[in-house]
């Protein structure tokens, strides 16, 4: 790779805080929160212009198989502040069609747009400090602790230090630009799901439709049962747009939610990343963010010819940023494996409990996702760097292989994991340690 010079400069200080926590997913929400609710000063660093991560910016808006006998906390204070703003979606009386059979297992669809708002209100009364827009560049390491990071503003490149930091990107980017042992470049680590060994998941995207009639779809649905009314619909409509080339995609069906107002989410559009691509490389991005922005319009198309009740529809938002899915991990004391979901292990520094089943996606769109592991624990020796000791990870950064990450990667542990990590690094800070 042909390379430039850059120069030497005096980077400017942002903030200086006891707790930095990278990244405004779930399990940054957990971190920044506990952190500073267990009196660290804690500043909580964001790319993008809102929190909530994967739930608002690639509208997974859901709480799944969430279980207030393993999953308290800022779990169920976050879902009691979406039923107190009238936030939740419930079903039934109607308002959304969800074959999952919502609050029974546990799954609570809620309303995006009032979650920013209300995440931002409990970060300012909690005494968080957030920083929209900065993007994580480089990691500030020195005598074998890390002191903070380098990112870059639109006013320039500026540095955020703090005693502990925390990586919640769900990417373990943090990890990985600090030099520390990271893991997950190795993908697949063996040929248990099939010929895969050394790949990674594919990106994924979900979107919008609106303007859809409800109930002449309903109607259309429950009359063709097995195709329409399930989980995981369209199979043979798929099948036959693929065959006449209609719709160029790796996936042959779609996950979909009704709402009686006429909106409609739909997961289909899946980019597979070929052997020796990795989820972070820019130009894989790029191009995955094109092709299936032309697999949503395919799939939309699709739809309005062959769908009744989507006859008038229109495509009304894809995602600001793709389903990244698999990436670094931090190599920590103790890991969490697959084994450790089927052999359900009790952990002497359990901190959590994870009842999110193993849901994975192959490097050929298909899809993995059966009711086979019983509740686990998520040990807090998974959360710390072996390497760098105020280096600690949450949410899809901890340290696990590929097919248990399919499962801590999910909203409700990833909150989990970041508040024990956030109350973590506020104890050891009044500490010292």
């Amino acid at each position: 790779m042909k390379t430039i010079s850059e120069a030497s400069r005096e980077i400017p200080l942002l903030y200086e805080a006891d707790v930095v926590v990278v990244g405004g997913g779930p399990g940054g929400i957990g971190a920044a929160l506990a952190a500073a609710r267990n009196g660290a000063d804690t500043v909580l660093l964001e790319n993008y212009g809102c929190l909530g991560g994967n739930q608002t910016l690639a509208f997974n808006d859901t709480f799944s198989f969430v279980d207030d006998r393993v999953q308290g906390g800022i779990v169920q204070e976050l879902i009691n502040g979406l039923k107190d703003g009238d936030a939740i979606f419930d079903s039934p009386p109607g308002i959304i069609r969800d074959h999952w059979g919502s609050r029974d297992s546990g799954c609570f669809y809620f309303d995006g747009e009032y979650y920013k708002y209300m995440l931002e209100q409990k970060m300012y009364e909690s005494g968080v400090r957030l920083f929209y827009h900065v993007f994580v560049t480089d990691a500030i390491v020195e005598n074998g602790l890390i002191r903070g990071v380098i990112v870059e503003t639109h006013e320039g490149r500026r540095a955020v230090l703090g005693k502990t930091v925390i990586d919640c990107t769900s990417v373990g980017h943090v990890a990985w630009k600090s030099g520390a042992r990271v893991t997950g470049e190795e993908g697949y680590a063996d040929d248990r799901y099939g010929p895969f060994k050394g790949m990674h998941m594919g990106l994924g995207y979900g979107m919008f439709v609106a303007n859809m009639d409800f109930q002449k779809f309903r109607e259309f649905a429950e009359q063709n049962e097995e195709e329409w009314d399930s989980w995981v619909k369209g199979k043979k409509t798929f099948a036959r747009y693929k065959k006449e080339g209609k719709l160029k995609a790796a996936r042959g069906s779609c996950l979909m939610n009704e709402y009686a107002n006429g909106r409609c989410w739909i997961l289909h559009p899946y980019y597979p990343l070929p052997k020796g691509e990795h989820p972070w490389m820019v130009e894989s991005m790029t191009a995955g963010e094109i092709d299936m922005r032309r697999q949503a319009w395919e799939t939309f198309n699709m739809f309005k010819e062959s769908v009744p009740g989507f006859e008038n529809a229109r495509l009304e938002q894809t995602p600001s940023r793709l389903l990244m899915r698999d990436s670094h991990r931090i190599v920590a004391d103790r890991s969490v494996g697959v084994d450790d979901l089927y052999e359900t292990k009790v952990f002497d520094d359990a901190v959590a409990c994870c009842n999110m089943q193993v849901d994975v996606f192959f490097p050929t769109g298909s899809h993995h996702f059966k009711y086979e592991n019983t509740p686990f624990d998520i040990p807090y020796s998974c959360m710390v760097s072996k390497d760098i000791p105020n280096l600690m990870a949450a949410g899809g950064s901890v340290d696990c292989d590929l097919i248990s990450w399919s499962a801590l990667r999910y909203c409700t542990p990833a909150l989990c994991t970041g508040q024990a990590a956030g109350t973590a690094a506020a104890i050891a800070g009044k500490q010292g340690v």
